[in-house]
């Protein structure tokens, strides 16, 4: 029986017992309330209130499959309300911690990569339609806001959003260039197969299909750019997507010709095709720089030396491209799994060499093109569109 009928059938008690007992159930009710609604206290005043993520979400962080099921938004991306009530992108934001920000993002990780928290050390599978969906969405909605002036969630969310970037980050990285599809834009994912460029000069989403894979289409670029630019804030997250796109840089040099062409390329095309995708990593790698400079000037970062120290603990190393022409086409999902290469070094210097995009992006470069023996003309203008790109990214915030 609900509450208020067990209070009406109490006809008989005097007016001072169902006073009594109302007042007990106001109780109760704002107990369970504050169960939810949390509080959070600062030099003894009440400045905001957060929610702790949805219980059922712990049974969702466990069971990726479920969790891509039950937040899937659809195929026109129209059923995105579990996906509101997990990330409260226009309400009380999600608390800061275990039960708000770590469960919702650990669901959130299942969804999208198919793996656990605990299992993101497996080797990772092509995604699937639904968990790209669910990327497309999570996108969709934090790079609004809470007042549509850009994106402002809990930058606890920021690990957990890290990783399922660069799980896809052949998308995300494409994202800081390149819009959605001209002939459908609103299409939150396409595969390999369907990327294909009609003529076969190439694809319009990846430069080395697996034939596999499933990418995800970010809503807006602008939109991709702001909440890549609010989880940057964050040493840890900093740290996971430049490493990602570090890795993706080594992973596509090592399989141009020695001409530094696409296989495949039409000769007409000369090198566009690869001065895009350099760009692109340029542009990407500028865009982390520039955030790190924002999150300083606005107080979500302490000091530069401390968050470079921050990233400098969190990478995982540096990457460099093989020696040899490599041909193997894996998922792009296993990108930022790649190994890394040789050891960032600790300390100061170490530090501030790491966080100097263009001298990392040089140094992997420059030594590719001298152990493949690029031609110096190719090579140069190469390093011209890397350079060119990289100044523009840091001026564009």
């Amino acid at each position: 029986m609900p509450s208020l009928d067990r209070v009406r059938a109490l006809g008989p008690l005097r007016g001072a017992s169902r006073r009594t007992l109302l007042t007990a159930l106001a109780g109760v009710a704002a107990l369970a309330l504050v169960a939810v609604l949390v509080p959070v206290l600062l030099d003894g005043r009440e400045e905001t209130v957060c929610r702790r993520a949805p219980v059922r979400a712990r049974a969702l962080a466990d069971d990726p499959e479920r969790a891509a099921k039950a937040l899937d938004p659809g195929e026109d991306v129209a059923r995105t309300r579990p996906l509101k009530r997990l990330l409260r992108p226009g309400g009380h934001p999600l608390c800061e911690g275990p039960d708000g920000t770590g469960l919702a993002g650990r669901t959130l990780l299942a969804a999208t990569t198919g793996r656990t928290a605990k299992d993101q050390g497996r080797p990772a599978r092509p995604h699937t339609e639904r968990a790209a969906r669910v990327t497309h969405a999570v996108v969709l909605l934090l790079g609004e806001g809470h007042d549509g002036d850009g994106p402002d969630f809990p930058l606890g969310l920021a690990p957990h959003l890290a990783r399922i970037f660069a799980s896809y980050i052949q998308d995300t990285s494409r994202a800081m260039t390149h819009g959605p599809p001209q002939d459908d834009p609103r299409r939150p994912t396409i595969s390999d197969r369907k990327a294909e460029y009609p003529d076969g000069s190439g694809n319009a989403v990846t430069p080395f299909p697996s034939g596999e894979d499933i990418h995800v289409v970010f809503p807006e670029t602008e939109q991709a750019q702001n909440v890549i630019g609010r989880l940057a804030a964050s040493p840890r997250a900093f740290a996971t997507l430049y490493d990602a796109e570090r890795a993706r840089f080594a992973a596509y040099l090592e399989r141009l010709t020695d001409d530094a062409l696409e296989p495949g390329a039409k000769t007409e095309y000369g090198l566009s095709g690869t001065e895009s995708e350099l760009e692109q990593s340029a542009a990407f790698v500028a865009r982390l720089m520039a955030s790190r400079t924002s999150a300083l000037a606005n107080g979500l970062a302490s000091s530069p030396d401390a968050f470079d120290r921050a990233v400098l603990r969190h990478t995982r190393g540096l990457y460099h491209a093989a020696d040899h022409r490599v041909r193997s086409r894996p998922s792009a999902a296993t990108l930022a799994q790649r190994r890394p290469d040789a050891s960032p070094g600790t300390g100061g210097r170490a530090a501030q060499q790491l966080m100097d995009g263009r001298i990392q992006l040089f140094e992997v470069f420059d030594a590719w093109a001298k152990e493949r023996g690029i031609p110096p003309g190719r090579a140069e203008r190469l390093r011209v569109a890397i350079d060119w790109r990289y100044v523009l990214g840091l001026r564009l915030i």
